[in-house]
């Protein structure tokens, strides 16, 4: 389901936008390796916690943080206008969808490994037990990424936003989504939808 919601997006990108700029879904997928590796240290400390909300809490707000520093430096670094960022942010979904896929077809053997995927199914990535959760969560997820990416394109200083909200939806996702999945997963949409609107406001694609 994610896997074609991703073609639809690429086709949709590449006849309004063209692909002159479609090179810069590979700085995407650059940036989301960088903000997965910049995880790790903290995957590797705060896992050996055993208190367990504890250590969701430092797990889901550190790495919020850290994946829009990482996003912020991709941005002021390799992105330059609408076009670049809407790429880099497809970029960014599919390298987690890779991933994603991956984690489903072998089993981590390193630790860190391991904990980097269990933590990131539980952030909101793409797996699901049912392709119409999967195709929700993967338009929610992508509408964090191309938001994000936008907003901090019309802005660094809106790192202070997206970092914020990423912060907020990893901690709920992390602590809540066992016991309340269905308000867990329309909060992170509404926060998501709420992001991408902000992003194209802001570029004013919408002005």
């Amino acid at each position: 389901m994610v896997a074609i919601l991703l073609v639809l997006l690429a086709v949709t990108l590449a006849v309004l936008l063209g692909v002159s700029q479609a090179g810069t879904a590979v700085v995407g997928v650059l940036g989301w390796l960088a903000a997965l590796a910049a995880r790790l240290p903290t995957l590797g400390t705060a896992g050996r916690l055993h208190a367990v909300r504890r250590r969701d809490t430092i797990i889901g707000v550190t790495t919020g943080i850290t994946d829009e520093l990482v996003r912020l430096a991709l941005v002021l670094v390799a992105v330059s206008g609408v076009e670049s960022a809407l790429w880099a942010g497809f970029g960014w979904a599919l390298a987690q969808l890779v991933f994603i896929a991956a984690i489903e077809l072998t089993t981590f053997t390193w630790p860190i490994g391991r904990q980097a995927a269990e933590q990131l199914k539980a952030q909101g990535g793409f797996v699901s037990t049912h392709p119409v959760h999967s195709g929700v969560r993967g338009l929610t997820a992508m509408s964090f990424y191309l938001g994000a990416t936008l907003l901090l394109t019309a802005g660094p200083w809106w790192v202070l936003a997206t970092a914020s909200a990423h912060a907020l939806v990893n901690l709920v996702f992390a602590r809540q989504a066992r016991k309340r999945l269905v308000p867990v997963e329309v909060f992170g949409a509404v926060v998501s939808v709420a992001l991408l609107l902000a992003g194209l406001i802001g570029t004013e694609v919408l002005a």
